[in-house]
């Protein structure tokens, strides 16, 4: 059975074929109707999503600023609401669709036919091609692979 978030971000990638590596988020996001703004939040805030609207902190390191953006968008797929609501929700609610968003994310970064093509190259070397943090490939690998990835995963 595919996952939920796993197929949002197929369907993702067959609305627009062909993208490049890195990613270009701020075109993604908009091509899916949202709008992405540099916002000076203090921390611990780094992402918000709300509407159309998804904000990213300004001064990040561009590869945790693609995978922000990338969180964010999965949100948009995924869920309804402002995810910048969710401080009255249950723990568990907001775990799991954070969860999700990340998982989203992380095949929106890195879909499964482009990085099988790259599976015998470091972690490193593929955060360096996808353009993300190196710990989102190490999720890839392990945690978000798909049931057809998991023999040759990490």
């Amino acid at each position: 059975m595919v996952r939920l978030a796993v197929e949002k971000a197929r369907e993702l990638h067959l609305r627009h074929p062909g993208l490049p590596f890195p990613i270009d988020m701020e075109w993604l996001v908009c091509a899916e109707g949202c709008w992405l703004i540099r916002w000076n939040f203090h921390p611990p805030v780094k992402e918000v999503k709300c509407g159309p609207f998804i904000g990213i902190a300004d001064g990040l390191e561009t590869a945790e600023q693609r995978y922000l953006a990338a969180h964010a968008l999965a949100h948009n797929l995924l869920h309804c609401g402002n995810q910048l609501f969710f401080y009255e929700w249950n723990r568990t609610i907001t775990w799991k669709q954070e969860r999700e968003a990340d998982d989203c994310a992380a095949h929106i970064l890195m879909p499964e036919e482009v990085l099988k093509k790259h599976r015998r190259e470091s972690t490193w070397d593929l955060a360096e091609y996808f353009g993300v943090p190196e710990s989102l490939v190490v999720l890839r690998l392990t945690d978000f692979a798909t049931d057809r990835e998991r023999p040759w995963r990490l």
